[in-house]
């Protein structure tokens, strides 16, 4: 039988309309949409408001003033500079030797470094700079004066400045961040002169950006196309100033600004605001500084490292940080900060965990009875200081609060933070104290808190920490010039910090950094200071090209 004739037109028609359809496609998308990747693109500018309003432009008197910092960090630049987790990177000086007896540094500059104004940038104005700064009559910061007081100087030509220190001290490096000042603009001047110069209010540095204009209201930047390390994709960038965090909050909610840095604190209503609208982008940035509570080595409960080790287990700080600071803090398991380039975790030693606390009391001698701790016959009871900010007095109560679960009998007392600070931490008379540690500069050395020669005096180490082997390993860190061997002397430190826990440690606070969703490239690192926000700002952009495009 013979299959029945069928026309194929019906076939051939859909054929050709789909291939023409597929054609069409290919063809609007070709004309309309870039091909390949995009990648950030120059053009566009960036609005971000800041709490308070400038005073003195001039990194050398920075230090006083967040806002003066923030300016400085994007106008001046240093010697080296701070990569996010704190290790040194190349800035004006491409590269550095340190003498094996660690006394010598060699910075070579960049070839070619440029001010603002087109002077040439060269190692005549990195001496005026330092010696500046070792004026006895500087009214800087005195950090950097202590610091580069007996230091040497030498150019032997421009590109080169060698500093000569009479003793090794590692941390040295890290506070060569200082940014330079043209000689060109300000020689002849003197401490005082230097400090009320008009240069403050127009400084012109070599920096990613240069102040165009500056009103009581607002600073206003353009990028520097000379910066040595590439012109910023941002064509400008604006710094407005606000009363304080609240107008900064309601500046964002109404888009006067495009990004803000808030303080820990941030109400619960603010954040789900701005976490349930696509426009802004939230991130959780933290200081060097911790919170911890000493615990008095000379009280008999806490002799025993036992005892010590189980008020660290016994404390839920999760629960401490969602309830009491509204998620803004992170629980830290070391003395030096997390992220820093020396940190290294100890998560297990630090876990909350009440029954290992309670074992560990209960070896100690500390039973319960009646449900209250006692050990011959006396309670275990003693009292925690705080000052009465009302953040660290809603802290402490939650802390007593937790420790009193486990049969502990806590008595909360606060007083004015002068008070506080003058009769109660300082004189080292307190039972346990609620306190906050800010490490004084950029390098994470934690000798000042914890090296038993701080342990008297006008020292730091409040806890009265004692052990000879943290000492030589705190010591060896600051005369070792090798990064690699300070973080394994630091590593060691910590595990003995672990154990021996004179301090429960609590939490760093967390910063909010709230910035426009298209504004893209945006990834801050520690905050060295709250201006090390802007570490990576000549990468930020709000504009982008095809791939193809930037080829061509």
């Amino acid at each position: 039988m013979s299959t029945p004739y069928r026309p194929r037109w019906p076939l051939l028609l859909t054929l050709i309309v789909g291939a023409m359809s597929l054609i069409a496609i290919v063809y609007l998308a070709e004309g309309s949409e870039p091909t390949g990747e995009e990648r950030p693109a120059r053009g566009g500018s960036y609005i971000e408001g800041v709490a308070g309003a400038p005073n003195r432009i001039n990194p050398l008197f920075a230090s006083f003033n967040e806002v003066d910092r923030d300016l400085s960090s994007l106008i001046f630049s240093g010697l080296v500079r701070l990569g996010p987790k704190g290790d040194v990177q190349p800035d004006l000086a491409e590269k550095w030797t340190i003498s094996p007896d660690g006394l010598t540094y060699i910075f070579q500059l960049r070839p070619g470094l440029l001010w603002h104004d087109g002077e040439p940038l060269d190692s005549d104005d990195v001496v005026f700079t330092i010696q500046a700064i070792q004026d006895p009559g500087f009214r800087g910061d005195q950090v950097l004066a202590d610091l580069f007081k007996d230091v040497e100087l030498e150019a032997p030509n421009a590109l080169t400045v060698i500093m000569t220190r009479p003793q090794p001290f590692a941390p040295f490096l890290a506070y060569t961040t200082v940014g330079i000042l043209p000689e060109h603009l300000l020689a002849g001047l003197g401490p005082n002169s230097l400090y009320r110069a008009p240069f403050n209010n127009q400084p012109i540095g070599s920096g990613p950006f240069r102040l165009a204009d500056i009103t009581s209201s607002e600073a206003v930047l353009e990028a520097f196309e000379s910066y040595h390390l590439g012109q910023p994709l941002l064509e400008r960038l604006e710094l407005r100033f606000y009363r304080d965090d609240a107008a900064l909050i309601t500046a964002l909610r109404n888009d006067e600004v495009e990004g803000a840095l808030l303080r820990p604190g941030l109400s619960l209503d603010d954040l789900a605001f701005f976490d349930g609208d696509a426009r802004w982008t939230r991130r959780s940035l933290h200081t060097p500084s911790y919170s911890l509570v000493y615990l008095n080595p000379e009280l008999p409960a806490f002799e025993s490292g036992r005892v010590r080790r189980a008020f660290q287990h016994a404390l839920d700080r999760e629960a401490l940080i969602d309830e009491v600071l509204a998620g803004q803090a992170l629980p830290v398991d070391s003395p030096i900060s997390r992220d820093l380039w020396a940190y290294v975790s100890n998560a297990n030693a630090y876990v909350f965990d009440p029954p290992r606390a309670n074992a560990l009391l209960n070896a100690a001698g500390w039973v319960r009875v009646d449900g209250v701790r006692e050990k011959d016959g006396e309670p275990l009871r003693f009292t925690l200081s705080a000052s009465d900010d009302p953040v660290q007095s809603r802290v402490a109560h939650e802390i007593a609060r937790q420790w009193s679960l486990l049969g502990i009998q806590v008595d909360v007392q606060v007083s004015s933070v002068s008070e506080f600070t003058k009769d109660i931490l300082l004189p080292r008379n307190f039972d346990a104290a609620l306190r906050t540690i800010s490490p004084p500069g950029p390098d994470p050395d934690p000798y000042p808190f914890w090296h038993s020669t701080q342990a008297v005096g006008d020292g730091l180490n409040l806890a009265n920490f004692s052990n000879l082997e943290a000492d030589q390993l705190l010591e060896a860190a600051r005369l070792e010039p090798s990064l690699a061997e300070r973080a394994e002397n630091y590593q060691e430190f910590q595990k003995i910090f672990a154990l021996e826990l004179p301090a429960v440690l609590l939490y760093t606070a967390t910063y909010q950094y709230i910035v426009n969703a298209d504004v893209r490239d945006v990834t801050p690192g520690l905050l060295f200071t709250l201006s090390a926000r802007f570490h990576d700002v000549q990468r930020w952009s709000v504009e982008t090209e095809p791939l193809s495009d930037a080829a061509e």
